[in-house]
Protein backbone atom coordinates (compact mmCIF):
# COMPACT_ATOMS: atom_id res chain seq x y z
CA UNK A 1 0.00 0.00 0.00
CA UNK A 2 1.46 3.23 -1.08
CA UNK A 3 1.27 6.02 1.39
CA UNK A 4 0.29 9.49 0.27
CA UNK A 5 2.96 12.29 0.29
CA UNK A 6 1.93 13.83 3.08
CA UNK A 7 1.13 10.11 5.29
CA UNK A 8 5.25 9.75 4.59
CA UNK A 9 5.95 13.47 5.57
CA UNK A 10 4.31 12.97 9.20
CA UNK A 11 6.18 9.61 9.83
CA UNK A 12 9.49 10.95 8.98
CA UNK A 13 9.38 13.66 11.26
CA UNK A 14 7.95 10.97 14.00
CA UNK A 15 10.66 8.92 13.36
CA UNK A 16 13.23 11.67 13.55
CA UNK A 17 11.72 12.85 16.92
CA UNK A 18 12.48 9.83 18.03
CA UNK A 19 16.14 9.21 16.94
CA UNK A 20 16.10 13.05 18.54
CA UNK A 21 14.54 11.94 21.81
CA UNK A 22 17.36 9.04 22.09
CA UNK A 23 20.32 11.11 21.19
CA UNK A 24 18.80 13.73 23.78
CA UNK A 25 18.91 10.85 26.46
CA UNK A 26 21.84 9.47 25.81
CA UNK A 27 23.88 13.22 25.72
CA UNK A 28 22.28 13.89 29.10
CA UNK A 29 23.27 11.10 30.10
CA UNK A 30 27.26 11.16 29.17
CA UNK A 31 26.86 14.99 30.46
CA UNK A 32 25.95 14.06 34.05
CA UNK A 33 28.60 11.71 34.16
CA UNK A 34 31.01 14.25 32.86
CA UNK A 35 29.62 16.65 35.83
CA UNK A 36 29.80 14.53 38.36
CA UNK A 37 33.63 13.97 37.26
CA UNK A 38 34.25 17.62 37.55
CA UNK A 39 32.25 17.88 40.51
CA UNK A 40 34.30 15.00 42.20
CA UNK A 41 37.61 16.78 40.98
CA UNK A 42 36.56 20.27 42.47
CA UNK A 43 35.58 18.62 45.87
CA UNK A 44 39.05 16.96 46.41
CA UNK A 45 40.12 20.02 45.31
CA UNK A 46 38.78 22.32 47.66
CA UNK A 47 39.14 19.87 50.92
CA UNK A 48 41.82 21.72 52.05
CA UNK A 49 39.88 24.04 52.97
CA UNK A 50 38.42 21.71 55.95
CA UNK A 51 41.58 20.20 57.25
CA UNK A 52 42.44 21.82 60.64
CA UNK A 53 46.12 24.22 60.30
CA UNK A 54 46.31 24.15 63.87
CA UNK A 55 47.78 20.90 64.00
CA UNK A 56 50.34 21.94 61.17
CA UNK A 57 49.91 19.44 58.88
CA UNK A 58 48.42 16.46 60.71
CA UNK A 59 44.93 15.80 59.02
CA UNK A 60 43.66 12.86 61.51
CA UNK A 61 42.06 11.35 57.67
CA UNK A 62 43.52 8.04 57.78
CA UNK A 63 42.88 5.61 60.58
CA UNK A 64 45.51 4.28 63.41
CA UNK A 65 45.13 0.49 61.43
CA UNK A 66 46.08 2.49 58.13
CA UNK A 67 48.91 4.13 59.70
CA UNK A 68 50.20 0.82 61.67
CA UNK A 69 49.99 -1.21 58.13
CA UNK A 70 52.14 2.22 56.56
CA UNK A 71 54.59 1.73 59.46
CA UNK A 72 54.88 -1.92 58.83
CA UNK A 73 55.36 -1.44 54.62
CA UNK A 74 58.01 1.18 55.52
CA UNK A 75 59.98 -0.73 57.84
CA UNK A 76 60.06 -4.13 55.21
CA UNK A 77 61.58 -1.68 52.93
CA UNK A 78 65.56 -1.76 52.96
CA UNK A 79 66.90 1.10 54.54
CA UNK A 80 69.88 3.08 52.23
CA UNK A 81 73.41 3.14 53.95
CA UNK A 82 74.44 6.38 51.98
CA UNK A 83 72.49 9.14 52.20
CA UNK A 84 74.53 11.14 49.76
CA UNK A 85 73.79 9.00 46.68
CA UNK A 86 70.14 10.15 46.88
CA UNK A 87 70.42 13.53 45.04
CA UNK A 88 68.38 12.70 42.49
CA UNK A 89 65.30 11.50 44.38
CA UNK A 90 62.59 13.85 44.42
CA UNK A 91 61.82 16.33 47.64
CA UNK A 92 59.66 14.94 49.90
CA UNK A 93 55.93 16.17 49.99
CA UNK A 94 54.96 19.37 51.56
CA UNK A 95 52.65 17.25 53.99
CA UNK A 96 55.36 15.46 55.06
CA UNK A 97 57.51 18.23 56.08
CA UNK A 98 54.35 20.16 58.09
CA UNK A 99 54.69 17.81 61.59
CA UNK A 100 56.75 19.61 63.86
CA UNK A 101 57.06 17.97 67.37
CA UNK A 102 56.79 20.66 69.58
CA UNK A 103 53.15 21.37 68.48
CA UNK A 104 51.87 18.12 69.67
CA UNK A 105 49.87 18.18 73.26
CA UNK A 106 52.07 16.63 75.06
CA UNK A 107 55.90 17.92 74.36
CA UNK A 108 56.90 21.50 75.60
CA UNK A 109 58.46 23.94 73.55
CA UNK A 110 62.10 25.20 74.49
CA UNK A 111 60.85 27.87 76.53
CA UNK A 112 58.99 25.80 78.53
CA UNK A 113 59.45 24.01 81.69
CA UNK A 114 57.72 21.31 83.82
CA UNK A 115 56.20 24.20 86.17
CA UNK A 116 54.12 25.67 83.03
CA UNK A 117 52.06 21.83 82.61
CA UNK A 118 51.36 22.04 86.36
CA UNK A 119 49.98 25.38 85.96
CA UNK A 120 47.82 23.75 82.91
CA UNK A 121 46.45 21.25 85.02
CA UNK A 122 45.73 23.59 88.06
CA UNK A 123 43.13 25.25 85.26
CA UNK A 124 45.45 28.28 84.92
CA UNK A 125 43.23 31.19 83.32
CA UNK A 126 44.57 30.50 79.35
CA UNK A 127 45.53 34.09 79.28
CA UNK A 128 47.51 33.80 82.20
CA UNK A 129 49.81 30.49 80.82
CA UNK A 130 50.33 33.00 77.64
CA UNK A 131 51.24 35.72 79.26
CA UNK A 132 53.92 33.29 81.10
CA UNK A 133 54.74 31.75 78.09
CA UNK A 134 55.27 35.63 76.27
CA UNK A 135 57.51 36.13 79.33
CA UNK A 136 59.82 32.94 79.47
CA UNK A 137 60.14 33.66 75.29
CA UNK A 138 61.93 37.01 76.06
CA UNK A 139 64.11 35.72 78.60
CA UNK A 140 64.95 32.69 76.56
CA UNK A 141 65.79 35.08 73.24
CA UNK A 142 67.16 37.86 75.28
CA UNK A 143 71.18 38.09 74.73
CA UNK A 144 73.03 36.76 78.08
CA UNK A 145 75.62 38.72 79.08
CA UNK A 146 78.70 36.58 77.34
CA UNK A 147 77.02 37.99 74.33
CA UNK A 148 76.43 41.14 75.02
CA UNK A 149 80.13 41.69 76.15
CA UNK A 150 81.04 39.86 73.01
CA UNK A 151 79.03 42.84 70.92
CA UNK A 152 80.23 45.34 73.11
CA UNK A 153 84.28 44.30 72.31
CA UNK A 154 83.31 44.12 68.49
CA UNK A 155 81.80 47.79 68.97
CA UNK A 156 84.68 49.23 70.75
CA UNK A 157 87.04 47.64 67.74
CA UNK A 158 85.04 48.79 64.95
CA UNK A 159 85.08 52.45 66.66
CA UNK A 160 89.01 52.52 66.66
CA UNK A 161 89.35 51.50 63.49
CA UNK A 162 86.69 54.36 62.13
CA UNK A 163 88.61 57.01 64.52
CA UNK A 164 92.01 55.62 62.77
CA UNK A 165 90.62 55.68 59.46
CA UNK A 166 89.75 59.35 59.67
CA UNK A 167 92.55 60.92 62.08
CA UNK A 168 92.71 64.07 61.81
CA UNK A 169 89.56 65.17 61.27
CA UNK A 170 86.30 65.69 62.66
CA UNK A 171 84.59 62.43 63.40
CA UNK A 172 81.86 60.73 65.74
CA UNK A 173 80.63 57.15 65.43
CA UNK A 174 77.17 56.08 66.83
CA UNK A 175 76.06 52.95 67.41
CA UNK A 176 71.64 53.05 67.05
CA UNK A 177 68.98 50.37 65.84
CA UNK A 178 68.50 47.28 68.09
CA UNK A 179 72.18 47.70 70.16
CA UNK A 180 71.29 51.02 71.05
CA UNK A 181 67.56 50.18 72.01
CA UNK A 182 68.20 46.90 73.43
CA UNK A 183 65.88 45.42 71.90
CA UNK A 184 68.35 42.93 70.03
CA UNK A 185 68.39 39.77 69.45
CA UNK A 186 70.83 36.81 69.24
CA UNK A 187 71.46 37.85 65.29
CA UNK A 188 70.58 41.37 65.57
CA UNK A 189 73.32 43.32 62.97
CA UNK A 190 74.99 46.00 64.98
CA UNK A 191 74.21 49.56 62.89
CA UNK A 192 76.58 52.54 63.05
CA UNK A 193 76.80 55.96 61.89
CA UNK A 194 79.70 58.16 61.38
CA UNK A 195 79.11 61.87 60.96
CA UNK A 196 81.55 63.39 58.95
CA UNK A 197 80.82 67.19 59.27
CA UNK A 198 83.53 68.14 56.53
CA UNK A 199 81.78 65.98 54.43
CA UNK A 200 78.27 67.07 54.78
CA UNK A 201 79.63 70.19 53.96
CA UNK A 202 81.13 69.34 50.38
CA UNK A 203 77.67 67.72 49.46
CA UNK A 204 76.28 71.14 50.58
CA UNK A 205 78.56 72.94 48.21
CA UNK A 206 77.52 70.35 45.24
CA UNK A 207 74.24 70.97 45.44
CA UNK A 208 74.12 74.36 45.53
CA UNK A 209 76.90 74.01 42.51
CA UNK A 210 74.19 71.96 40.56
CA UNK A 211 71.29 74.41 41.09
CA UNK A 212 73.26 76.87 39.02
CA UNK A 213 71.81 76.25 35.41
CA UNK A 214 74.39 76.50 32.69
CA UNK A 215 73.85 78.94 29.50
CA UNK A 216 73.55 76.94 26.89
CA UNK A 217 72.99 72.73 26.75
CA UNK A 218 76.35 72.28 24.75
CA UNK A 219 78.45 73.85 27.87
CA UNK A 220 76.29 71.69 30.21
CA UNK A 221 77.27 68.41 28.39
CA UNK A 222 80.76 69.59 28.91
CA UNK A 223 80.29 69.86 32.46
CA UNK A 224 78.22 66.72 33.04
CA UNK A 225 81.24 64.51 30.89
CA UNK A 226 83.83 66.25 33.20
CA UNK A 227 81.97 65.44 36.47
CA UNK A 228 81.92 61.71 34.96
CA UNK A 229 85.04 61.41 34.30
CA UNK A 230 86.49 62.71 37.68
CA UNK A 231 83.99 60.75 39.41
CA UNK A 232 85.36 57.59 37.89
CA UNK A 233 88.70 58.53 38.37
CA UNK A 234 88.97 59.22 41.94
CA UNK A 235 85.67 57.96 44.08
CA UNK A 236 86.93 55.13 45.16
CA UNK A 237 89.79 57.44 47.15
CA UNK A 238 87.32 60.37 48.24
CA UNK A 239 84.54 57.60 49.23
CA UNK A 240 84.90 57.54 52.96
CA UNK A 241 82.69 54.28 53.47
CA UNK A 242 85.20 52.88 50.13
CA UNK A 243 87.75 54.48 52.72
CA UNK A 244 86.64 52.25 55.66
CA UNK A 245 86.44 48.66 53.63
CA UNK A 246 89.79 49.51 52.48
CA UNK A 247 90.96 49.98 56.15
CA UNK A 248 88.71 46.43 56.23
CA UNK A 249 90.67 44.57 54.00
CA UNK A 250 94.07 45.82 54.78
CA UNK A 251 94.40 46.24 58.34
CA UNK A 252 96.35 43.72 60.16
CA UNK A 253 94.11 43.35 62.59
CA UNK A 254 90.96 42.62 60.30
CA UNK A 255 92.42 41.03 57.58
CA UNK A 256 91.86 37.34 58.80
CA UNK A 257 88.46 38.09 60.83
CA UNK A 258 85.90 38.78 58.06
CA UNK A 259 83.81 36.13 56.33
CA UNK A 260 82.00 38.63 54.04
CA UNK A 261 82.72 42.48 53.10
CA UNK A 262 80.86 44.65 50.58
CA UNK A 263 80.36 48.26 50.11
CA UNK A 264 77.01 49.62 48.66
CA UNK A 265 77.26 52.81 47.70
CA UNK A 266 74.66 52.99 44.47
CA UNK A 267 71.87 53.02 47.15
CA UNK A 268 69.34 55.69 48.73
CA UNK A 269 71.72 54.65 51.83
CA UNK A 270 75.20 53.76 51.08
CA UNK A 271 76.35 51.56 53.45
CA UNK A 272 79.46 49.28 54.12
CA UNK A 273 77.67 45.70 55.17
CA UNK A 274 80.34 43.23 57.09
CA UNK A 275 80.27 39.79 59.03
CA UNK A 276 82.74 38.70 61.27
CA UNK A 277 84.42 35.65 62.46
CA UNK A 278 82.12 35.24 65.70
CA UNK A 279 78.92 35.15 63.20
CA UNK A 280 77.74 39.07 63.72
CA UNK A 281 77.17 41.32 61.47
CA UNK A 282 78.04 44.99 61.09
CA UNK A 283 76.38 47.91 58.76
CA UNK A 284 78.02 50.80 58.81
CA UNK A 285 76.44 54.59 57.22
CA UNK A 286 77.39 57.78 56.80
CA UNK A 287 75.44 60.92 58.44
CA UNK A 288 72.02 59.69 59.20
CA UNK A 289 71.84 61.45 62.36
CA UNK A 290 67.70 59.94 62.31
CA UNK A 291 68.77 56.66 63.21
CA UNK A 292 70.24 57.94 66.21
CA UNK A 293 67.45 60.13 67.50
CA UNK A 294 65.22 57.10 66.61
CA UNK A 295 67.18 54.87 69.31
CA UNK A 296 66.79 57.29 71.38
CA UNK A 297 63.34 57.43 71.47
CA UNK A 298 62.30 54.25 71.55
CA UNK A 299 64.86 54.40 74.78
CA UNK A 300 62.42 56.32 76.36
CA UNK A 301 59.19 54.91 75.32
CA UNK A 302 61.08 51.30 76.92
CA UNK A 303 61.45 53.08 79.74
CA UNK A 304 57.32 54.33 79.84
CA UNK A 305 56.22 50.88 78.59
CA UNK A 306 57.05 47.76 80.11
CA UNK A 307 55.37 45.36 77.72
CA UNK A 308 57.06 47.21 74.78
CA UNK A 309 60.26 44.83 74.98
CA UNK A 310 58.78 41.20 75.71
CA UNK A 311 55.60 42.13 72.94
CA UNK A 312 58.85 42.96 70.55
CA UNK A 313 60.56 39.70 70.90
CA UNK A 314 58.01 37.60 70.16
CA UNK A 315 56.05 39.71 67.41
CA UNK A 316 59.95 39.85 65.70
CA UNK A 317 60.21 36.29 65.81
CA UNK A 318 56.31 35.90 64.41
CA UNK A 319 57.06 37.99 61.31
CA UNK A 320 60.38 36.00 60.76
CA UNK A 321 58.94 33.02 61.07
CA UNK A 322 56.95 33.95 57.73
CA UNK A 323 59.15 36.16 55.87
CA UNK A 324 57.66 39.32 57.04
CA UNK A 325 60.60 40.91 58.31
CA UNK A 326 62.61 42.42 55.61
CA UNK A 327 61.57 45.61 53.90
CA UNK A 328 63.41 45.36 50.59
CA UNK A 329 60.73 42.12 50.52
CA UNK A 330 57.56 44.59 51.41
CA UNK A 331 57.83 42.84 55.06
CA UNK A 332 57.85 45.27 58.06
CA UNK A 333 60.90 46.06 59.52
CA UNK A 334 62.14 46.58 63.06
CA UNK A 335 61.47 50.10 63.52
CA UNK A 336 57.82 49.93 61.93
CA UNK A 337 56.98 47.23 63.93
CA UNK A 338 58.17 48.92 66.92
CA UNK A 339 55.99 52.29 65.94
CA UNK A 340 53.01 49.69 65.29
CA UNK A 341 53.51 48.20 69.15
CA UNK A 342 53.99 52.01 70.65
CA UNK A 343 50.81 53.00 69.10
CA UNK A 344 49.00 50.30 70.35
CA UNK A 345 50.15 50.72 73.88
CA UNK A 346 49.24 54.46 73.45
CA UNK A 347 45.60 54.02 72.27
CA UNK A 348 45.41 51.11 74.89
CA UNK A 349 46.62 53.13 77.51
CA UNK A 350 44.21 55.72 76.69
CA UNK A 351 40.73 53.82 75.99
CA UNK A 352 41.52 52.19 79.38
CA UNK A 353 41.53 56.24 80.80
CA UNK A 354 38.93 57.14 79.24
CA UNK A 355 36.41 54.62 80.49
CA UNK A 356 37.62 54.39 83.75
CA UNK A 357 38.90 50.63 83.09
CA UNK A 358 41.83 49.07 84.66
CA UNK A 359 44.97 48.39 82.27
CA UNK A 360 45.87 44.55 83.19
CA UNK A 361 49.24 44.04 82.24
CA UNK A 362 48.76 40.80 80.79
CA UNK A 363 50.57 40.01 77.79
CA UNK A 364 48.48 37.61 76.55
CA UNK A 365 45.68 39.95 76.50
CA UNK A 366 47.56 42.76 74.40
CA UNK A 367 49.15 40.20 71.96
CA UNK A 368 45.98 38.95 71.14
CA UNK A 369 44.56 42.89 71.22
CA UNK A 370 47.26 44.04 68.60
CA UNK A 371 46.71 41.01 66.42
CA UNK A 372 42.56 42.17 66.60
CA UNK A 373 43.58 45.53 65.81
CA UNK A 374 46.24 45.27 62.82
CA UNK A 375 44.29 41.97 61.28
CA UNK A 376 40.47 42.88 61.24
CA UNK A 377 39.55 46.42 62.86
CA UNK A 378 42.52 48.63 61.53
CA UNK A 379 40.99 50.89 58.12
CA UNK A 380 44.33 51.01 56.27
CA UNK A 381 42.74 52.74 53.13
CA UNK A 382 41.76 55.99 54.96
CA UNK A 383 43.82 56.16 58.77
CA UNK A 384 47.35 57.07 59.03
CA UNK A 385 49.38 56.75 62.79
CA UNK A 386 51.36 59.14 65.02
CA UNK A 387 53.15 58.56 68.03
CA UNK A 388 53.75 61.94 68.59
CA UNK A 389 51.64 64.09 70.97
CA UNK A 390 50.67 60.37 73.28
CA UNK A 391 49.87 58.80 70.19
CA UNK A 392 46.75 59.61 67.48
CA UNK A 393 45.42 59.07 64.01
CA UNK A 394 44.98 61.09 61.26
CA UNK A 395 43.26 60.50 57.78
CA UNK A 396 45.48 59.75 55.18
CA UNK A 397 43.78 62.03 52.59
CA UNK A 398 43.79 65.45 54.64
CA UNK A 399 45.51 68.37 53.53
CA UNK A 400 48.75 68.05 53.73
CA UNK A 401 49.32 64.59 54.28
CA UNK A 402 47.73 63.10 50.95
CA UNK A 403 50.87 63.18 48.77
CA UNK A 404 53.02 61.67 51.38
CA UNK A 405 51.19 59.18 52.37
CA UNK A 406 48.71 58.06 50.20
CA UNK A 407 49.54 55.83 46.49
CA UNK A 408 47.22 55.01 44.06
CA UNK A 409 48.56 51.77 42.92
CA UNK A 410 49.02 50.78 46.65
CA UNK A 411 45.27 52.05 48.81
CA UNK A 412 46.24 49.27 51.65
CA UNK A 413 49.61 50.86 52.39
CA UNK A 414 50.01 51.73 56.08
CA UNK A 415 51.27 54.70 56.89
CA UNK A 416 53.08 55.63 59.95
CA UNK A 417 54.22 58.97 60.23
CA UNK A 418 58.35 59.54 61.07
CA UNK A 419 58.46 61.23 64.50
CA UNK A 420 61.15 63.09 63.16
CA UNK A 421 60.67 64.20 59.70
CA UNK A 422 56.54 64.23 59.88
CA UNK A 423 56.13 63.98 55.67
CA UNK A 424 58.45 60.94 55.83
CA UNK A 425 56.59 57.81 55.68
CA UNK A 426 58.10 54.54 57.57
CA UNK A 427 55.42 51.81 56.16
CA UNK A 428 56.43 53.19 52.57
CA UNK A 429 58.38 50.62 52.02
CA UNK A 430 55.86 47.39 53.19
CA UNK A 431 54.28 46.71 49.88
CA UNK A 432 52.71 43.29 51.25
CA UNK A 433 50.48 44.93 53.87
CA UNK A 434 47.55 42.87 53.01
CA UNK A 435 49.71 39.68 53.36
CA UNK A 436 50.86 40.65 57.25
CA UNK A 437 47.30 41.84 57.73
CA UNK A 438 46.06 38.55 56.95
CA UNK A 439 48.57 36.33 58.90
CA UNK A 440 47.96 38.82 62.02
CA UNK A 441 44.17 37.69 62.12
CA UNK A 442 44.80 33.83 61.37
CA UNK A 443 47.35 34.50 64.34
CA UNK A 444 44.14 36.27 66.32
CA UNK A 445 41.87 33.09 65.43
CA UNK A 446 44.47 30.60 66.30
CA UNK A 447 45.29 32.04 69.99
CA UNK A 448 41.28 32.62 70.22
CA UNK A 449 41.40 28.46 69.58
CA UNK A 450 43.25 28.25 72.29
CA UNK A 451 42.31 30.62 75.17
CA UNK A 452 38.50 30.72 74.31
CA UNK A 453 35.84 28.26 75.91
CA UNK A 454 35.96 25.43 74.56
CA UNK A 455 39.56 25.75 74.11
CA UNK A 456 41.31 23.43 72.35
CA UNK A 457 43.91 21.96 74.21
CA UNK A 458 47.81 21.90 74.17
CA UNK A 459 50.78 22.47 76.13
CA UNK A 460 51.38 25.65 74.64
CA UNK A 461 50.11 28.38 73.01
CA UNK A 462 52.20 30.51 72.22
CA UNK A 463 54.36 27.89 69.82
CA UNK A 464 50.46 27.60 67.79
CA UNK A 465 52.17 30.73 66.27
CA UNK A 466 55.85 30.75 66.54
CA UNK A 467 57.08 27.69 65.64
CA UNK A 468 60.45 26.70 67.93
CA UNK A 469 63.47 26.11 65.93
CA UNK A 470 67.10 24.81 66.26
CA UNK A 471 68.19 27.91 67.92
CA UNK A 472 65.88 28.19 70.30
CA UNK A 473 66.87 24.55 71.80
CA UNK A 474 70.40 25.40 71.70
CA UNK A 475 69.55 28.33 73.43
CA UNK A 476 67.67 26.32 75.98
CA UNK A 477 70.37 23.99 76.60
CA UNK A 478 73.05 26.58 76.84
CA UNK A 479 70.39 28.48 79.50
CA UNK A 480 70.40 25.15 81.12
CA UNK A 481 74.11 25.21 81.84
CA UNK A 482 74.75 28.36 82.72
CA UNK A 483 72.36 28.45 85.26
CA UNK A 484 74.31 24.78 86.58
CA UNK A 485 77.57 26.99 86.95
CA UNK A 486 76.09 29.62 88.64
CA UNK A 487 74.51 27.13 91.24
CA UNK A 488 78.13 25.32 91.59
CA UNK A 489 79.59 28.77 92.02
CA UNK A 490 77.04 29.88 94.56
CA UNK A 491 77.57 26.30 96.28
CA UNK A 492 81.29 26.76 96.64
CA UNK A 493 81.36 30.21 97.37
CA UNK A 494 78.91 29.42 100.64
CA UNK A 495 81.00 26.35 101.21
CA UNK A 496 84.14 28.44 101.23
CA UNK A 497 82.73 31.10 103.50
CA UNK A 498 81.11 28.70 105.81
CA UNK A 499 84.89 26.95 106.67
CA UNK A 500 86.38 30.41 106.51
CA UNK A 501 84.01 31.18 109.14
CA UNK A 502 84.44 27.75 110.83
CA UNK A 503 88.15 28.65 111.00
CA UNK A 504 87.85 31.86 112.42
CA UNK A 505 85.75 30.80 115.20
CA UNK A 506 88.29 27.85 116.12
CA UNK A 507 91.35 30.59 116.07
CA UNK A 508 89.19 32.73 118.43
CA UNK A 509 88.61 29.41 121.13
CA UNK A 510 91.94 28.90 120.98
CA UNK A 511 92.59 32.36 121.97
CA UNK A 512 90.47 31.97 125.08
Amino acid sequence: MVHPPATQAANNTIQLQSVMVIVKKNYCWKAKLIMDELESKKKAEESWKDDDFLTFGADGSESEEEESEKEKETSSKPVPSDTSSQKGKKRPRHEENQRNPFTSVSELPPWMDESHRVKFHRNVPKLVLLHDEIVSFAQLMAPQPDELEMRQNLVNKVKELIKEVFTGRECDVHVFGSQATGLLLPTSDIDFVVSLPDAIEDEKKEDTKDEKKTKSKEQKKIKEQKEMEEWESVKESISPLAQIGEALKSHPDWRNELTYLEVVENTRVPIVKFTHSNGLSVDICLNQTLGVQAAELMKRFLDAMAPLKPLTFVLKYFMAARGLNEPYSGGCGSFMLQMMIVSYLQHRERYAFNFGKANTMNLGSMLLGFFELYGVDFNYYTTGISVRSDGFYFPKAAKGKRQHFCYENRPFSLAIENPFEITADVGKASFRMQVIAKSFEIAMRVLLSHTAEPAVPTESILASIIPPTEEMIQRAEMLKVLQRQTKSRKRAHSESSESSMDTSSNDSEGLF
